[in-house]
C-alpha cells in the first residue's frame, strides 16, 4: 500500500503547484531548466523539499515556489536572471540561510525560488587578509572554514544565522564593538544586475553602490560571493545563562551600566533576552562574550557575571564552537516566528527603561501566552547595545547605507520576536508586536525631552524588521539610495517582482 499511496499523494502535490502557478512561470522554469540541466528541482523531489523546509519560521514551508533553483555560480545566477527578464510577470525571491521570517523575503509562493546554498562556505587569502564568502548557508560554515587560519569575519552571534540576509542587512556581530557591522567589512561584491551582467563592485569603481550595499538590503542585486575583512581569532570565553526571574533588577542594573561605560572595552559584548512563557510565566536569557580567553574581574562586564544564574554554559572556547552552541536554545523551536524592531538611544537618566519596556512587552504578549493551553509558544524581547564606537567604526570604513558616523549616541535595538503554532494567530502576534512599537513611538519621544535628547538619529535595524516597518526610510539618505536602485533596476525586476524591504 506505501507505494501507490506515496504516488497518489505526489501526483496531488504536483497538481497544486500546477494548478495556482501561472502559464508563464511554469515557461520561466521549463525554460531555465533546459538552460541550466540539473540545476531546477520541482514539488516531489527531495532538494526541492529539504529547501522548502529550510526555514527559521515553519510559517514559510506552505509558501511553496512552482519550482527551485540551485545555481552554483554567479553566470548561473546571470542565466536565470537573463530567463526573469523575458518573463516580466513572474515573481521571485532569493534565499540564502533562511533566517527571515518574514513572508515573501526568500519565499515565492508560485514563483521562482532562487536557493544559494551551493554557493556558501569561505576561502582564506594570506596575502591580502581578505575571505571570500558564499551567501548561501550558515556562519556555522564559514567560522569552521575560516578556524584552521586563526582568523574570523565580524558575522553573526548564533552559527545557524543564514549569511547572505545578515550581511547585506547589516549584521549585528560580538564584534561590532571592535570592528563594525558585518557589512561595514565587505570590500568587495561579486553581483549579478538586474540586466543580467555580472559586476564585481567595489568602492573605488562604485563609491555609491558599495555604500548602499552596506546594510541597504537585496535591491540592489544578488549577490554572489563577498570579498570580506577578516581579523585574528584565538579562544574567546562566552556562552549563555538562564537567569530566574527575581534577578530582573539586578540584571537591568548591569545592563545599565554597560550601555554607560561598557564601550570602553570593546571586546566585552551581550545580548540581553526576556522571555514570556505560557501564562506569562517570565524568565531571562543573556548570551555573553569576550574576545579573550578570561573575562575581566572588575567593571561593567563583571558586574552581569556575579548575578546568580540558573544554567551557564559560559567558558573559554573556540568562535566557531561558541557561535555552534549559541544556537542550542533554538534547536527546539519549530513554530512560526515574527521579529519587530525599534531602535532607542542610551538615555543616562532613566535606569528604569528597560523594566518599563519589559513590563509594557509582557502585557502585550500575555494577550496570546495569557491562555495556557498554547503551551508551545513563547515571546521575547531583546536589549542588544549599540555603542557609539560602531559608528566611528563604520565611518572609517566609509560608511554604510544606514548613515551611522563617529558622533553618534549610544543606542540599544530592541527585537520583539514571538514563536507560536497555528496560523489561525498569525494576525494577533503581528498585531501585538505591532502595538508595542506603536506604543515605543509615543513613548520615546517624552523620554527624550525629559533628558534633554531631542536631537538623536534612530535608525530601524533592518536584521529584525518585520515586513511592513519603513526601515529604509528611517535611513536619512533614503533618497539618495532610492534614486541609486532606481538606476540600477530601472524596469523593477527587484523592487516590483523580488522580496525584501523596498526603497
Amino acid at each position: 500500500m506505501k507505494g501507490p499511496i506515496s504516488l497518489s499523494l505526489l501526483a496531488h502535490l504536483l497538481a497544486v503547484v500546477h494548478a495556482t502557478a501561472t502559464p508563464s512561470t511554469l515557461q520561466a522554469c521549463d525554460t531555465i531548466d533546459a538552460a541550466l540541466p540539473g540545476r531546477v528541482s520541482r514539488a516531489g523531489s527531495i532538494p526541492y523539499f529539504k529547501e522548502t523546509r529550510a526555514y527559521w519560521s515553519t510559517a514559510l514551508h506552505s509558501l511553496r515556489p512552482a519550482c527551485l533553483v540551485l545555481p552554483e555560480s554567479a553566470d548561473e545566477v546571470a542565466t536565470v536572471v537573463g530567463v526573469l527578464n523575458q518573463f516580466p510577470s513572474v515573481e521571485f525571491a532569493v534565499k540564502s540561510g533562511g533566517h527571515d521570517p518574514n513572508p515573501g523575503h526568500a519565499t515565492a509562493r508560485d514563483g521562482i525560488l532562487i536557493a544559494t546554498r551551493k554557493l556558501s562556505g569561505a576561502t582564506y587569502d594570506p596575502a591580502t587578509g581578505l575571505a571570500s564568502v558564499g551567501p548561501g548557508g550558515e556562519f556555522n560554515d564559514v567560522m569552521t572554514d575560516l578556524e584552521p587560519h586563526g582568523v574570523t569575519i565580524v558575522g553573526g552571534r548564533l552559527g545557524v544565522v543564514g549569511v547572505g540576509g545578515f550581511v547585506l542587512q547589516g549584521g549585528l556581530s560580538f564584534l561590532s564593538a571592535q570592528h563594525g557591522l558585518a557589512a561595514d567589512n565587505v570590500v568587495g561584491w561579486e553581483t549579478v544586475m538586474a540586466n543580467g551582467s555580472v559586476v564585481n563592485v567595489d568602492a573605488a569603481a562604485h563609491p555609491e553602490l558599495a555604500t548602499a550595499m552596506k546594510g541597504g538590503g537585496s535591491q540592489f542585486g544578488i549577490v554572489t560571493r563577498f570579498k570580506i575583512r577578516t581579523y585574528p581569532i584565538g579562544e574567546v570565553w562566552g556562552g549563555y545563562r538562564i537567569y530566574d526571574p527575581s534577578q530582573a533588577t539586578k540584571i537591568f542594573e548591569a545592563l545599565h551600566a554597560f550601555a554607560a561605560t561598557g564601550a570602553q572595552d570593546p571586546k566585552a559584548a551581550i545580548i540581553e533576552t526576556n522571555l514570556i512563557l505560557v501564562t506569562g510565566l517570565k524568565s531571562h536569557l543573556m548570551y555573553f562574550f569576550y574576545d579573550g580567553p578570561e573575562p575581566p574581574s572588575s567593571g561593567p562586564f563583571a558586574d552581569f557575571l556575579k548575578i546568580p544564574s540558573l544554567i551557564s554554559t559560559t567558558k573559554k572556547q573556540g568562535y566557531a564552537k561558541l557561535l555552534a552552541s549559541n544556537a542550542v536554545p533554538t534547536e527546539l523551536l519549530n513554530e512560526r516566528v515574527s521579529f519587530r524592531t525599534y531602535t532607542i538611544p542610551f538615555i543616562p537618566s532613566f535606569p528604569g527603561l528597560y523594566s518599563t519596556i519589559w513590563d509594557k512587552w509582557h502585557e502585550f504578549a500575555t494577550t496570546y501566552l495569557g491562555n495556557p493551553l498554547r503551551i508551545t509558544g513563547q515571546c521575547s524581547i531583546d536589549f542588544q547595545p549599540f555603542p557609539s564606537a560602531i559608528g566611528a567604526q563604520s565611518e572609517a570604513k566609509g560608511g554604510n547605507s544606514m548613515g551611522l558616523s563617529g558622533s553618534d549616541p549610544d543606542r540599544f535595538v530592541l527585537v520583539m520576536q514571538c514563536a507560536w503554532a497555528l496560523a489561525k494567530d498569525d494576525a494577533l502576534i503581528y498585531a501585538l508586536s505591532r502595538d508595542m512599537t506603536e506604543w515605543l513611538a509615543a513613548q520615546v519621544p517624552i523620554w527624550l525631552a525629559a533628558a534633554n535628547m531631542t536631537d538623536t538619529y534612530n535608525p530601524l535595524f533592518m536584521n529584525d524588521a518585520q515586513g511592513d516597518q519603513n526601515v529604509t526610510g528611517s535611513y536619512r539618505d533614503y533618497e539618495l539610495f532610492k534614486q541609486l536602485q532606481q538606476e540600477v533596476d530601472p524596469n523593477g525586476l527587484f523592487s516590483g517582482r523580488a522580496g525584501g524591504f523596498k526603497y
